[in-house]
């Protein structure tokens, strides 16, 4: 009686062990930035940042996985752990100082959209404004 248990707990124990290992660890997400419907292109002086927060965090610690972006193509690549992310994008257009010398700094541009990253994909993401 007592060794049924035992096989049944082990192999209730190996059966969690196996199915648990086959949930992928990294997911690859690539796609284009999109203005107006058309890839994203900027010259290579524009500083370009497209970042993925996960869910339910707060954003002032969270992890983030910033994507590789290509200026002449549009595309961007990224790798991160299976999960819910929202986006945002950092575009500063070089700028020339104003009347009093400061420079404009960038305003990061956050999507309220979640995205359920739990596969590798290609996701195209439409960049807001004008």
């Amino acid at each position: 009686m007592v060794s049924r248990r035992w096989r049944a707990c082990l192999g209730l124990a190996l059966f969690a062990m196996f199915f648990a290992g086959c949930a992928p660890k990294i997911v690859k997400i690539n796609g284009k930035l999109l203005k107006a419907g058309k890839p994203m292109e900027v010259k290579e002086d524009t500083y370009v940042t497209l970042s993925f927060i996960p869910q339910g965090r707060d954003e002032i610690t969270a992890n983030s996985h910033a994507a590789k972006f290509d200026h002449k193509t549009g595309t961007y690549k990224v790798e991160l752990p299976p999960g819910q992310y929202r986006t945002m994008v950092v575009i500063a257009y070089p700028s020339k100082p104003n009347p009093e010398g400061k420079l404009s700094a960038p305003r990061p541009v956050k999507s309220d959209k979640t995205y359920d990253l739990t596969k590798s994909q290609e996701l195209d993401i439409e960049v807001p404004g004008k």
